[in-house]
């Protein structure tokens, strides 16, 4: 019943009512969001495992939306990958017309693997890093230019603006074969030494000449290449093994994205220090031409489901940190929260003021100027308040 309770008031949301107007999802300036209140965190986690796994069969579909990911369904807290969610809402806002069928675990592949097979609708749908989407918009790659819009408050304010929607989210749709359905908050990445390596990264001056695992971004890489690291590219699915190898000794992903790491990856965690670089985002994404192929009721359900996931997954993704970092924790390593001191010289030495970035701010965007409305945007509060 306690699931009843907060879909219930999720619902009593007005933007809603504007979905059933459109087929395609809604700007934000075209609807109210919900604002979240801390009263329905205790509800969100207390869902109970059995009452969150939904059956994969669906009697009556006429339609299936096979949805990938590389995070287990039954790990709902300590991930806000929302599978269950988003199943259930799409089921339900089509009466039982399509039938969400999850493939977890990976087990249809990770990553660009996995919007390469969305693009080609191998699959109707997937959750991925936003980074991969980049080859499409390259402009997203701004988000990880560092200490801008790491903040979860930021980043949600960014999303959801006018700006974000028209210039990013819009060109994803009209340049590809995929849109997204949501964005995912699982938090801002951060600087952590491995279990082998084991120390404590405070100060830019810990980490010269540390060998860094970095992911598929230039941007990234240049911003630890400025911190004076070594960068070293590995694929997400080798860090655990690389890691213990001694192969790397330091990494950065977000606490969520650390203690959720495939083949045991929070095990080889040393010390974890929050610097709060870069939001670690991630997206839910659909096929268009599947999109299309749909009844007008059935794309817009759709797009209810999705917009009804997105204002649920906050409160979930601040629970599921939370979740994370007890669970580093019990497993031995060292959560540091830098002071306002230490804070400041990682902003000096790699932040988004720097000249260093000029070039890559007009590569991406085509002038300076383009940059800064951006960083305006993460200013402006839209109708959503992420939990604190």
């Amino acid at each position: 019943m306690q699931i009843d309770v907060v879909w219930a008031v999720v619902t009593m949301n007005e933007g809603m009512s504007n979905l059933s107007k459109t087929e395609s999802p809604p700007s934000p300036s075209r609807r109210t969001f919900i604002r979240q209140s801390a009263a329905l965190l205790p509800l969100v986690s207390a869902w109970p495992p059995t009452a969150m796994a939904l059956p994969q069969t669906c009697p009556g579909a006429r339609y299936k939306l096979i949805f990938a990911s590389p995070y287990n369904s039954e790990l709902w807290l300590s991930s806000p990958h929302m599978h269950q969610q988003l199943k259930h809402n799409i089921e339900d806002f089509s009466n039982g017309k399509i039938c969400v069928e999850i493939r977890d675990k990976g087990s249809q592949g990770v990553g660009h693997d996995l919007a390469v097979q969305v693009s080609r609708g191998v699959i109707q749908g997937a959750l991925l890093s936003v980074s991969n989407l980049s080859p499409i918009v390259p402009k997203l790659d701004i988000l990880n230019i560092p200490f801008w819009a790491a903040e979860s408050q930021a980043y949600l304010n960014l999303i959801t603006s006018d700006l974000w929607q028209q210039q990013v989210t819009e060109q994803i749709r009209t340049r590809s074969d995929v849109a997204i359905l949501l964005y995912h908050l699982p938090g801002a990445r951060t600087l952590t030494s491995t279990r082998q390596y084991g120390k404590l990264l405070k100060t830019p001056s810990d980490i010269i000449d540390v060998v860094f695992r970095v992911p598929v971004s230039q941007v990234l890489r240049q911003f630890y290449q400025l911190c004076g690291t070594t960068p070293v590219q590995v694929a997400w699915h080798k860090a655990a093994m690389l890691a213990a190898n001694k192969r790397f000794d330091a990494l950065d992903p977000s606490v969520t994205g650390l203690y959720n790491g495939p083949n045991g990856l929070n095990q080889h965690i040393g010390a974890v220090s929050l610097i709060n670089s870069v939001q670690d985002g991630w997206v839910s994404v659909i096929n268009q031409r599947w999109l299309k192929s749909l009844p007008r009721k059935l794309r817009i359900a759709v797009w209810e489901g999705a917009e009804k996931t997105f204002v649920q997954h906050l409160s979930m993704a601040r629970q599921a940190a939370l979740y994370c970092q007890r669970g580093l924790l019990r497993n031995g390593a060292t959560i540091y929260y830098p002071s306002a001191d230490e804070m400041a010289s990682w902003q000096e030495i790699g932040g988004y003021q720097r000249r260093e970035w000029h070039a890559t701010k007009v590569a991406l965007l085509g002038k300076l100027s383009a940059f800064d409305a951006f960083v305006a945007a993460t200013q402006v509060n839209n109708g959503l308040t992420f939990p604190t």
